[in-house]
């Protein structure tokens, strides 16, 4: 799972710098709700950066050439110590956010005294499956829950809104409903929560939820007269007259109502942008790039190799290691003084890149398992333009030159498994 981050880290870089630096840009040209839609190039840019492309499973070939290499300790037990103290607090950090916001979730539902409300009651029809409740606890219209969502209005609703301000903050908030926005909010907050420590990540966060206000407002007032629309306005200015607190399950009416973001949501309301055909087309075209690039780059690697070519030759070619990480030795390991050996059967395809790495054998079992793998996934061999099948290498451990470890052969004993 960490290696996984770690490997999504510059991808991630890369498509929030461009969404943020270009973002004004954007929403000036293509309006609020379009923008919305470009924040899915986060996620789906990940995964087609993990994803393999599709030629590479062409011109497969079975290989049990064995190679054997001895891993000795090269680290000192504080460079080790400190990597894995990082990964720790990675790790620790991303679970307390997680835990947080359960707690603070649940603290809100179960304080929340609600009361049912009669939808017929209200002027706007809600969706069926929407329960509307009124409670004192709830300081704006809001959409609440992750499993079962419902509608939650605060007592003085009818008192701070007239009649046409409550059609449209209802509609508001059903905008928010029919696009599921709660659980895309929920995956902006599981990579907040994975990648805390980066800075785009949180402007990323919190531009992307104003995005969300920004253009359910512009749906909501898409064919609304001038009129409707000074009314509502004049509703966001009453929403702003004091600030919801930080809440990740809820999607409040005025959420993150400070008067700079309510000024900005009534701006856009002033301007009312209708993107062109031809920005429809380039923004298009440049997300297709992106996703594109981002793909290829993914298969590609880190450059090292300098042969890329996606046509085999014809004469087959034996994939040669090119770029090696030394596996970390175990801390535990060096401390006691523990050697022995792995056995891992990978593949390598046509770029020269280390794939489907499994443990075969071990001695002592699951000892130097993890850091074998790791280290074999970073291994990069001669770009051939074949997909080499069912490599095998072992990995000795030992303390040192002078080691008086007996050397064990696991290669016969994979072989008869097999």
């Amino acid at each position: 799972m960490i290696d996984l981050l770690i490997t999504w880290f510059a991808p991630l870089t890369i498509i929030l710098s461009i969404i943020l630096i270009s973002h004004r840009l954007l929403l000036k040209r293509l309006g609020p709700t379009k923008v919305y839609l470009l924040w899915l190039c986060v996620p789906i840019g990940l995964f087609f950066y993990s994803l393999p492309l599709s030629w590479e499973a062409n011109n497969h070939f079975a290989d049990d050439k064995i190679q054997q290499f001895i891993v000795v300790p090269t680290q000192t037990f504080q460079q080790q110590f400190t990597v894995e103290w990082l990964i720790s607090c990675w790790i620790l950090i991303s679970t307390l956010m997680l835990i947080y916001w359960l707690i603070s979730h649940f603290q809100f539902l179960n304080k929340t005294a609600l009361t049912r409300l009669d939808p017929n009651q209200l002027p706007v029809k809600l969706p069926l499956n929407l329960p509307v409740y009124q409670s004192a606890h709830a300081y704006s219209p809001m959409i609440v829950g992750v499993i079962n969502q419902k509608l939650l209005l605060p007592e003085e609703f009818t008192v701070l809104y007239n009649d046409e301000q409550q059609k449209l903050i209802l509609e508001h908030e059903i905008c928010h409903f029919d696009r599921n926005d709660i659980y895309w909010n929920l995956i902006a907050f599981m990579f907040l929560a994975l990648f805390w420590f980066h800075p785009l990540v949180w402007l990323a966060y919190f531009r992307f939820r104003r995005d969300q206000e920004l253009s359910c407002d512009q749906i909501v007032l898409a064919r609304k007269q001038l009129a409707s629309r000074i009314n509502y306005s004049r509703a966001l200015l009453v929403a702003a007259e004091t600030s919801p607190p930080l809440a990740f399950a809820q999607l409040s009416f005025k959420k993150y109502g400070d008067k700079e973001i309510m000024f900005e949501r009534i701006k856009h309301i002033k301007t009312h942008t209708k993107a062109s055909k031809l920005s429809l087309a380039l923004a298009s075209v440049l997300s297709i790039t992106l996703l594109s690039g981002l793909s290829y780059a993914g298969n590609i690697g880190d450059g090292n190799n300098t042969q890329k070519h996606r046509t085999p030759p014809a004469v087959k070619k034996e994939a040669m290691p090119t770029y090696r990480v030394e596996p970390k030795y175990p801390l535990k390991a060096v401390e006691e003084e523990i050697e022995g050996a792995v056995v891992l059967k990978f593949d390598i395809n046509g770029e020269g890149e280390v794939k489907n790495v499994e443990v075969m054998d071990g001695v002592p079992a699951y000892v130097f398992d993890r850091v074998a793998m790791t280290a074999l996934k970073q291994w990069k061999y001669e770009a051939t333009g074949e997909y080499h099948k069912n490599q095998l290498v072992q990995l000795d451990f030992r303390m040192g030159p002078d080691s008086t470890f007996k050397d064990v052969n696991l290669i016969e004993k994979i072989r008869v498994t097999q």
